[in-house]
């Protein structure tokens, strides 16, 4: 449904490639990768607020590339979601449809309709700076949702509510997508924001796409070492540490590391609670090796243990 090609945009010494990327249509895509990879220069390059350099952008078949945004039947909600201070969320909602001039009775009946869906229909007469993080969030995706876009587009959207509230936008933008059948393109640098998230993962470092698959695909069996670092807690060492043989580096999870029993002893370093879990920093062959274990489990810095890795799950990457 929605195609780059080619795509290519550089300024103050970056720049932006990507050779070919295909959104499925009605899912929830989310890019993801570290400040300044080229996340939201992207995002850009699909609404139309940046001109690519080269290569073409295609929405359900039509090139988009040259289109202005009001041409390109997308939706975009900011990081800081850009409500007018001087309108009410009604007018706020609404804008979109004025510009397009459609008749009066008609955006009533929408600007209602998408309030009614996103539970901010007794706030239409309030003003932005009456309403709390959350629904001033709401209101920004009810201005980009009212004209129905075949695509909508959120950087960063998360960013700017507490911890608690984060929690329960995520699961609400999730049921949202698959009630209204949207595809959505959300950018975020939160690793487990994308995977509670996405259908699809779309990893970008330094101006290029890693890797694109399932969250659980990325998480489990990545390609690339770089997508194994950056998603969650990893371990990464040198294959002859643990008596593997060859000369490839090896990955595995935290949650991969039996403790208590197995081939090899080390001291633990460091024991962090985390409430449903501890991980121990294990020194062993001077490397430190990261374990989850149940919170429950009675040890402390300094003790002696035994541990070993479950080998199905250890990944090789080349040195």
């Amino acid at each position: 449904m929605l195609l780059l090609k080619d795509l290519k945009k550089s300024f103050r010494g970056f720049t932006l490639y990507v050779e070919g990327l295909e959104i499925p249509d009605n899912s929830y895509v989310v890019l993801l990768g570290p400040s300044g990879s080229g996340k939201t220069t992207l995002l850009r390059l699909v609404a139309g607020l940046e001109t690519p350099d080269a290569g073409a952008i295609y929405i359900d078949g039509r090139d988009v590339t040259k289109s202005p945004v009001w041409q390109r039947d997308v939706g975009i909600v900011f990081q800081n979601y850009a409500l007018y201070p001087h309108l009410t969320v009604f007018d706020n909602i609404a804008m979109p449809l004025k510009n397009r001039k459609l008749p009066r009775e008609r955006i009533a009946k929408r600007v209602r309709h998408i309030a009614e869906i996103l539970d901010i229909q007794d706030q239409l007469e309030k003003y932005p700076h009456q309403l709390s993080g959350g629904q001033q969030q709401r209101v920004a995706l009810a201005r980009a949702l009212v004209k129905e876009p075949r695509v909508l587009l959120l950087d960063e959207p998360l960013s700017n509510i507490d911890a608690r509230l984060r929690l329960e936008v995520r699961g609400f933008l999730k049921s949202l997508q698959r009630r209204l059948g949207t595809t959505v393109i959300h950018v975020t640098h939160d690793q487990e924001e994308a995977m509670a998230l996405g259908d699809l993962l779309v990893v970008i470092n330094n101006g290029r796409i890693e890797e694109v698959g399932p969250p659980s695909q990325l998480y489990s069996r990545p390609r690339s070492l770089f997508v194994f670092n950056f998603l969650g807690l990893s371990n990464v060492l040198p294959a002859s540490r643990l008596g593997l043989g060859g000369n490839e580096h090896i990955g595995f999870r935290p949650e991969d590391v039996v403790v208590g029993e197995g081939r090899y002893t080390g001291n633990v370093a460091r024991v962090e609670y985390l409430g449903p879990y501890k991980v121990l920093e294990i020194v062993f062959n001077d490397v430190v090796i990261k374990a989850r274990v149940s919170p429950h489990l009675a040890v402390d810095e300094g003790a002696v243990v035994r541990f070993d890795v479950e080998k199905d799950k250890i990944l090789r990457f080349p040195s």
